[in-house]
């Protein structure tokens, strides 16, 4: 009998989530309302903020976030982890504010401390204290007196139904800049109020829905049991291959499980073959076309580019079972000794 394929990665829900967005599919309000706010209050209770505004996805979040730091601080540029996703340098470039690329540290985040940087904590391994960070990669996270942009897209480990972003703060300055941001430049709805037709700010459109909340608020009340599950997962795959031709970092991952191996494609193209999905890392954003074009740098970017030759993502998704896990292992080894 042939066995299961295992992906790289899937959201999965149950019963629990149908029954809240049915709720709400039977209620009165399916914009942005009093669920959406509660979604809120406890995400920010969850990452220890004290404010919290949700938008349409996490890379809306990050140009919310870089655009609400812009209103109070004048810059024209900003320090860019070279290993990332396109999501924050493109942030940055909607905002005109020049990304500078910088090399990452070891772990793939950048370790120098600068106000100035845009933070990426790479698979949650935590970076520079900014005053703005990408915590995509590290759900749980927020740097006191930062600006924490978050991301709920169906490929981590709490979704709100496919997208979903969300910036967390400590200043009220910031969240009622954020709050106009997000609706039109107004921030009645913020506030429960009923709306109003004068447009006193500028802003645009990326409200949140009350599906959504409701979706993200039972996928929240499982997220402590899938990231002691992640680090389960890790623990057992890094023990079991210490002694092969492979290397894992220091510092345990808050997403997804990696590991940095020689021939990625090659070796991932064999995993594959046994019925395990990998993937790599991302690739350096000075190696990206639009980058190479408008933004070219002939700095070395070192680490980036030993992360993203032998860096790669293993299953993650938290409800494999054990059986499951130890088959990755096997199969792991398989390739490595073939």
């Amino acid at each position: 009998m042939k066995e299961k394929f295992i992906p790289q990665f899937i959201p999965y829900w149950d019963e629990y989530e149908k029954k809240q967005v049915n709720k709400i599919l039977n209620a009165d309000y399916l914009n942005e309302h009093k669920t959406v706010r509660e979604f809120e209050r406890k995400f920010s209770e969850f990452v220890g903020a004290r404010y919290c505004i949700t938008c349409t996805s996490g890379t809306t979040a990050l140009y919310l976030g870089l655009k609400s730091l812009t209103e109070k601080n004048n810059f024209k540029s900003i320090n860019i982890p070279d290993y990332a996703g396109i999501f924050s340098a493109y942030a940055t470039i909607q905002t005109n504010v020049k990304p500078i690329l910088v090399d990452v540290g070891k772990n793939g985040s950048i370790s120098n401390n600068n106000k100035l940087n845009f933070t990426v904590h790479s698979n949650g391994r935590l970076g520079s204290k900014s005053n703005i960070e990408d915590c995509a990669q590290a759900i749980s996270h927020h740097t006191k007196n930062s600006i924490s942009c978050y991301s709920f897209a169906s490929t981590k480990h709490i979704t709100t139904g496919g997208q979903g972003g969300a910036v967390c703060c400590d200043d009220k300055e910031t969240f009622d800049i954020l709050s106009r941001l997000k609706d039109l430049g107004r921030n009645d709805r913020q506030k429960l109020k009923p709306m109003s037709d004068n447009f006193e700010f500028w802003g645009f459109n990326s409200k949140f829905t009350e599906v959504q909340a409701a979706f993200g608020l039972a996928q929240l009340k499982k997220l402590p049991s899938r990231l002691k599950r992640l680090k389960k997962m890790y623990k057992t795959i890094s023990e079991e291959l210490k002694n092969e031709n492979v290397e894992f970092f220091e510092e345990e991952p808050t997403w997804y499980i990696d590991m940095l191996v020689k021939k990625p494609d090659v070796f991932l193209e064999r995993l594959k073959n046994l019925g395990i999905q990998g993937r790599r890392f991302y690739k350096p954003l000075h190696k990206q076309p639009y980058f190479r074009k408008n933004f070219p740098s002939k700095k070395d970017f070192k680490n980036s580019n030993n992360l993203y030759s032998r860096g790669i993502w293993l299953p993650s998704t938290t409800n494999l079972t054990d059986a499951d896990v130890n088959r990755i292992i096997k199969s792991i080894k398989l390739v490595l000794h073939s």
